[in-house]
């Protein structure tokens, strides 16, 4: 016999996934709610979130991280458009810069 528990209470119950993990999935139930439509521009821009977040730590490393030897640091986040389900949807999108702040670093994602 099923179960029929939230995903957000049995996660939490058993103490298994990292809370970011958590919040995560529960945007996608809410989204899911929503429609389909909904939850596939939601999957989309969580996926982009992280491909982003990846990048920029593999340019300028670990958020909080001290490495002296580094040549680019953070320097903010700013807006952009994506589109996805065939609508514009707004974005932030993670900025780097050199270690000396002379210019920008481009990130390919």
């Amino acid at each position: 016999m099923k179960c029929n528990v939230p995903v957000a209470e049995a996660t939490q119950a058993e103490g298994v996934l990292r809370e970011r993990v958590q919040e995560a999935l529960g945007q996608l139930v809410g989204a899911a709610r929503e429609g389909l439509l909904a939850l596939s521009v939601e999957v989309g821009l969580g996926v982009l979130r992280e491909l982003l977040e990846e990048e920029i730590d593999e340019v300028v490393g670990p958020k909080g991280k001290w490495i002296p030897e580094r040549t680019a640091v953070r320097h903010g986040h700013e807006d952009g458009e994506v589109t996805l389900g065939g609508r514009r949807v707004s974005v932030k999108r993670p900025r780097a810069r050199t270690a000396d702040g002379e210019s920008g670093v481009p990130l390919a994602t």
